[in-house]
């Protein structure tokens, strides 16, 4: 049974016991370029698309002469929305035990069945993988803060982070409702296209129809924010009301 579908109970069930919360529209919010739901189209997403969630739960690491070496284990994303790399376990087989690695996205390749993706790590190699060779990927895994962190010191200045596709997934999703926001359901998986985030997957609770809805990605920060359990999406019940269903079965078509 796919992972999205062994989620969706154990996560709207504390939904129906969080209240709304009452809070300022966040400013990277207000300063996004919101796409228009009545201009927003699931056709490039079904053409292109690929699940973040399977990327993570399916797909199995091979190496340069195709021996499965590992799994992945998360995809790391910069501030831009573009897939900075993929984090993998591997080592099974080999004489260091098992080990977490980060692998350029530009060094990753999809097999050929899809359900696996080549890397160049050997085990003569694997020290070049580690977390700890990228500034950028050292500041985002050595901790759990929201998204929109501050420098202490330095004017208080909030600053954008790389971030984990876990981050956001299982966040809640809420619709703007008044001078707050109400809740709206999970988010349960993000859409890659062209190597980097394309939409967010929201999985909405009972009362707004069954099925997912898939939303676009506007920004680091704006709304959807990681680290941060409440993800304030720029739209009304009315708005997202006429949204259809995403169709997992039409992605990659």
């Amino acid at each position: 049974m796919p992972y999205r579908k062994l989620t969706s109970l154990t996560a709207i069930l504390p939904l129906l016991a969080v209240p709304a919360l009452a809070q300022e529209t966040p400013q990277a919010l207000e300063d996004a370029d919101v796409v228009s739901l009545s201009e927003w189209s699931y056709d490039d997403l079904y053409q292109n698309g690929v699940s973040a969630e399977d990327f993570i739960y399916e797909m199995d690491v091979l190496g340069e002469n195709g021996e499965e070496i590992g799994t992945v284990e998360d995809i790391l994303i910069g501030p831009d929305g573009k897939v900075i790399s993929i984090i993998a376990q591997v080592g099974g087989l080999w004489d260091i035990g098992d080990t977490h690695v980060s692998v350029p996205f530009d060094q990753v390749e999809l097999a050929s069945e899809g359900d696996a993706v080549t890397v160049p790590v050997t085990e003569e190699t694997v020290d070049d993988y580690g977390f700890w060779t990228d500034d950028e990927q050292t500041e985002t895994l050595t901790g759990d803060a929201a998204a929109s962190e501050t420098i202490e010191g330095v004017d208080d200045a909030a600053i954008e982070r790389a971030w984990r596709a876990t981050e956001l997934i299982g966040d809640y999703a809420r619709l703007k409702e008044g001078d707050g926001y109400s809740n709206y359901g999970y988010v349960s998986d993000l859409v890659l296209r062209d190597g980097q985030v394309d939409a967010v997957v929201v999985s909405p609770s009972a009362n707004y129809g069954r099925g997912y809805r898939a939303y676009p990605y506007y920004g680091y920060g704006a709304g959807w924010t990681p680290g941060n359990p409440n993800d304030d999406m720029p739209y009304g019940e009315d708005e997202v009301g006429e949204m259809e269903p995403f169709e997992y079965e039409n992605l990659g078509s």
